[in-house]
């Protein structure tokens, strides 16, 4: 998902890139420790913009009555 993320903002004109925190030789305790895979970064000056074509994304990706957290 977080690669799809970035292409989609990418596509927008938006420069974004993926952090993973993943620990392959530690990787059950990285989980515990942080339980998301990574985040996608972009500057802060297309944090708004970016925030709203992810979330735009996000709601077409659900079903009726369901929400993404």
């Amino acid at each position: 998902m977080a690669n799809t993320l970035r292409d989609l903002l990418e596509q927008n004109g938006i420069p974004a890139m993926v952090r993973s925190f993943q620990i392959p030789a530690y990787d059950g305790l990285a989980r515990m420790m942080r339980p998301v895979w990574g985040e996608v970064l972009v500057e802060e000056a297309d944090l708004d913009r970016a925030a709203e074509l992810i979330e735009g994304f996000l709601a077409t990706e659900t079903g009726p009555g369901e929400t993404v957290e």
